[in-house]
C-alpha cells in the first residue's frame, strides 16, 4: 500500500471521528458516551456508505464523485441529528455534546460549499477533531495539526482533491470545530 493511500485510509473522516469521540469520552469520563457517539458519527454512515458501494449506488467509500455526495450529506446529517437528540434526552457529558453539534455544524458548512467546489472532509474532519479537542481538553492538541498537511498531500497525491480543495476543508473544518464546541452562553432574566 502507498504512503498516500495508508494516509487516506487511517486519516479517513470516519476513522477520525470514531477514535476522537471515543477518546473524547475516556478523558471526560463516559468510554459509553463516547462509544456511542462514535458509533453514530463515524460507524453508521461509513456503514451506510460501504453498503451503498456494494450496491454500485456509490463509486467508492470515499465518495471522491462530487455529485454523489449530497445525498450521502443528508444521510450522514441524519445520523447525527439522532446521536444529538440521544445525548440531549439521555443527559450526555457537554463536551460530547458540544463535539457532535461542531460534527453538524462542520457536515453544514462542508456540505453546502461541496455543491461549488469539492471539499475535502479528510482535512475538514482532521482539523475540526483537533479542534475540538483542544477546546474540550487541553491546547496541546494543537500540535496535532501537523497530521493535515500530509492528509492534504495524501488526497492530492491520489488526483482526489486539489491543494485548494485540502485547504478549503481544512480551514471550514478548523472554525466550526473551535466555534461549534465552543458553550453557549446563556443569560438568566
Amino acid at each position: 500500500m502507498t504512503p498516500e493511500k495508508l494516509l487516506t485510509e487511517l486519516c479517513a473522516p470516519w476513522v477520525v471521528l470514531t477514535v476522537g469521540s471515543v477518546h473524547l469520552g475516556r478523558r471526560v469520563g463516559s468510554t459509553g458516551w463516547g462509544l456511542a457517539t462514535a458509533t453514530g458519527l463515524g460507524v453508521v454512515p461509513q456503514a451506510a456508505i460501504a453498503r451503498r458501494v456494494r450496491r454500485k449506488a456509490l463509486s467508492d467509500h470515499h465518495v471522491t464523485r462530487r455529485e454523489e455526495r449530497p445525498l450521502v450529506i443528508v444521510g450522514i446529517a441524519g445520523s447525527v441529528a439522532l446521536v444529538m437528540a440521544a445525548q440531549q434526552q439521555r443527559g450526555a457529558p457537554d463536551e460530547l455534546r458540544r463535539m457532535t453539534r461542531s460534527a453538524l455544524v462542520a457536515l453544514g458548512v462542508a456540505g453546502a460549499a461541496t455543491l461549488r467546489i469539492k471539499v475535502s472532509f479528510h482535512t475538514a474532519v482532521m482539523a475540526g477533531m483537533i479542534a475540538v479537542l483542544a477546546r474540550e481538553l487541553s491546547p496541546r492538541y494543537w500540535r496535532l495539526l501537523s497530521l493535515v498537511p500530509p492528509v492534504a498531500w495524501a488526497r492530492v497525491q491520489m488526483s482526489h482533491h486539489t491543494p485548494t480543495e485540502t485547504a478549503l476543508g481544512a480551514v471550514l473544518g478548523l472554525a466550526c470545530g473551535y466555534l461549534g464546541s465552543g458553550r453557549v452562553a446563556t443569560t438568566e432574566t
